[in-house]
């Protein structure tokens, strides 16, 4: 994602007379971009914050092997 924006930052940036047709598009890909990883880095863990309850946990390295192998974890196989 970061090296498209990178990638189409000059294409979005150009004044030239042939970039008539694609500056539009580039300026609204690498604004679509940069809003997708600021939502991704930013709100996602926010919200994620906000609404996990204090009982949500991950699983320990332990019972997730369990989970993988297919036993049953109440019976402590």
């Amino acid at each position: 994602m970061f090296v498209a924006t990178v990638g189409l930052l000059p294409a979005a940036m150009w004044h030239a007379i042939d970039s008539d047709s694609q500056r539009p598009f580039a300026i609204v890909i690498v604004g679509g971009l940069i809003a997708d990883l600021i939502m991704t880095l930013c709100l996602l863990p926010t919200f994620y914050v906000w609404w996990a309850r204090p009982t949500d946990h991950l699983p320990k390295a332990e019972e997730s092997r369990r989970i993988d192998a297919g036993d049953d974890i109440r019976k402590g196989e």
